[in-house]
């Protein structure tokens, strides 16, 4: 299957407003995904809309989110249902600063019905630093069957290899996400694993990028159980 497994909507404060879940849905059909996961940060309240307009067109959704850790790591959060995503983002909301944010500065945080119509808007801002470290974070994804990866590891920011360093030996992902997987040998002396299953999309935040960098998913990818 062609994939894009890292899609964000107009819940994300930093995703034009466009970027509603039945237009990611469409643009991505039209690019020849056969695949996409919606993953906002640190919310799975898009996902209901986004599975409609998945199913209208004709698209597997794997419900996900894009969880901001403790230390400003990326972790992008996978499971079998849009049931099990929304009560992982209930817990993972009440992990959020409680500070109010000023949407003219961070940008809306917009909750979408089938229709496209606006629901409501999130009061908590949804790009910061949850309590979660990578581990609670991780393992609490796992509790719920899901799978949990690095995003855009190999990204200058708000990466595991950014923010820790180096790969930890004690965090045993079976997958990982690289923007530019050429870099994978590079990154093995930093800890990599070898052989460790390699994503890569393209954490759309606008139209133009959804389903830009189309992949076959690996037969026995990791993410399969989910599907």
């Amino acid at each position: 299957m062609r994939y894009d497994l890292h899609l964000h909507t107009c819940l994300s404060p930093c995703a034009d407003d466009d970027m509603t879940p039945a237009t990611v849905a469409g643009l991505a059909k039209l690019a020849g995904a056969e695949l996409i996961a919606v993953t906002d940060h640190n919310s799975a309240l898009n996902l209901p809309a986004a599975e409609a307009a998945c199913r209208a067109y004709g698209l597997r959704l794997l419900p996900g989110i894009e969880v901001n850790t403790a230390e400003e790591m990326h972790l992008l959060c996978y499971f079998k249902t849009v049931e099990r995503a929304l009560e992982y983002g209930e817990a993972l909301y009440e992990a959020l600063p409680a500070f109010p944010y000023d949407p003219a500065v961070w940008g809306e945080q917009l909750v979408m019905d089938e229709e496209d119509r606006v629901v409501r808007r999130v009061e908590r801002l949804l790009t910061g630093a949850a309590r979660w470290d990578v581990y609670q974070a991780k393992a609490a994804c796992e509790a719920l069957g899901g799978v949990a990866l690095p995003a855009h590891a190999d990204r200058s920011s708000y990466s595991l290899f950014a923010v820790l360093g180096a790969w930890p030996p004690d965090l045993d992902f079976a997958a990982v996400e690289l923007y530019r997987p050429e870099r994978r040998e590079e990154l093995e002396q930093w800890g990599l694993p070898p052989g460790i299953e390699v994503l890569t999309s393209s954490d759309a935040h606008c139209m133009e990028k959804v389903a830009g960098r189309l992949r076959e998913l690996p037969e026995g990818s990791v993410l399969e159980k989910l599907l």
